[in-house]
């Protein structure tokens, strides 16, 4: 089973797509692709929502047997800024393609997928593995989050 784990971002998205099948699960972008860097001239949030959003679609087309897709929602405090309400935008769009597309999906925050900001890192290493490129606390998110879907079917 496909898992996509996805964390919004607002200048550099991620996503990991995870092979739930066996009992060892397997990052299947370890090097490949796991960034979704806007183009330059991609600057206002309709446009930033509407090419992630085809974006998508060209993931979905690349990977038919995607089963499920979680996505590692932002926390919001009180003191939100313009860059959560973009990321916020980035999530919309991935659940309104999963609803268009008949695709489950599900959104997560830290305390449901069983770790921590400050754990994230650790947890994806162990859990499943790490990119050999551009590795940070966002892709660890996105690789969590489908690790908790391959493992709550």
């Amino acid at each position: 089973m496909k898992i996509l784990g996805f964390r919004s971002d607002p200048t550099t998205p991620r996503y990991a797509l995870v092979d739930g099948a066996t009992t060892a699960m397997i990052l299947l972008n370890v090097s490949e692709e796991s960034r979704l860097c806007f183009p330059a001239d991609c600057t206002e949030d309709a446009a930033k929502v509407t090419w992630l959003y085809r974006e998508f679609e060209r993931i979905f087309h690349a990977h038919p047997d995607i089963a499920r897709v979680v996505i590692k929602k932002g926390e919001f405090t009180q003191g939100d800024n313009g860059a959560k309400r973009t990321a916020s935008y980035q999530e919309a769009a991935l659940l309104l393609y999963c609803g268009l597309h008949n695709k489950p999906v599900v959104t997560k925050i830290y305390a449901s997928l069983g770790t921590t900001s400050a754990q994230v890192r650790d947890h994806a290493i162990q859990r499943v593995g790490q990119t050999t490129r551009y590795w940070n606390s966002k892709m660890a998110d996105a690789i969590i989050a489908a690790w908790w879907g391959a493992k709550n079917p």
